[in-house]
């Protein structure tokens, strides 16, 4: 299986942070994601599995968080940052996933409201959403571009969709398969076979793990343990976000 991000565009601006920090934009929910315990990376009996998900191994995520319910859409970021690129002429709604936007872009639109950017492991405990072993996040079953599908998602196509085109997963979580893929926080590492607890990831890298698939992906992308570098400083138009927070004890 090839893992190929969509042309990439060499960034020429930076968008910039309004003077809006501090207030959460508009129309953004947040679901709660529970302290466990999982298995991170080749699902056994998955045969597409690629050599960097694995050595599967044991991650415990001691702390609960908050995860938002869907990508962070155009209406969002604009309500928070100013000069926005132009957005692919797909993205015709407020409800469209925002895209050319890169890693440092988003680390800081996730920081303007209070929260950052998921590390790799908190994705995909997210993503599995209660299904450790599962390979899509509603299970093992390949997903369904048919409206209102429980394994829908949007996925060998030309364009993404709104967020909340399919239902959520376990954890009331949208889009983690397909539509756009997701920057994470970590830099790009590969796996041991050590059992780990709060990972946190590289912290610094050229590169960053994206995470989910996108809209002109084959179903093989959009599995959960699915993990792909992208260079942290261009913007593609298949890439996005969400974004993630500590909950306060």
């Amino acid at each position: 299986m090839t893992r190929l991000l969509l042309p990439s565009l060499v960034l020429l601006a930076v968008s910039t942070v309004a003077g809006q920090a501090g207030a959460p934009p508009p129309d953004v929910a947040w679901a709660a994601i529970p302290a466990g315990v999982f298995q991170m990376g080749c699902v056994p009996g998955d045969p597409r599995c690629n050599g960097d998900e694995e050595p599967r191994h044991s991650v415990k995520l001691t702390k609960p968080f908050e995860l938002m319910v869907t990508e962070v859409t155009v209406k969002m970021y604009r309500a928070i940052v100013s000069d926005v690129d132009e957005q692919p002429p797909w993205s015709t709604t407020p409800e469209h996933p925002v895209v050319i936007v890169t890693w440092d872009e988003a680390s800081a639109f996730c920081e303007a409201i209070g929260g950052r950017l998921p590390t790799e492991a908190e994705w995909e405990y997210a993503a599995r959403g209660g299904r450790d072993g599962a390979i899509y996040p509603w299970g093992d079953d390949t997903p369904s571009a048919e409206p209102r599908s429980a394994k829908g998602a949007v996925f060998e196509g030309d364009r993404a969709q709104p967020v909340k085109t399919f239902g959520p997963n376990g954890y009331g979580l949208f889009d983690m398969a397909g539509n756009v893929w997701e920057w994470t926080a970590d830099a790009s590492t590969l796996y041991t076979e050590d059992a780990r607890v709060d990972p946190a990831g590289a912290l610094a890298g050229r590169n960053r793990i994206v995470r989910g698939g996108a809209f002109a992906d084959d179903s093989g992308n959009l599995r959960v343990s699915n993990r792909t570098p992208n260079q942290q400083d261009r913007v593609n138009v298949n890439v996005g976000f969400r974004c993630a927070r500590d909950v306060a004890p």
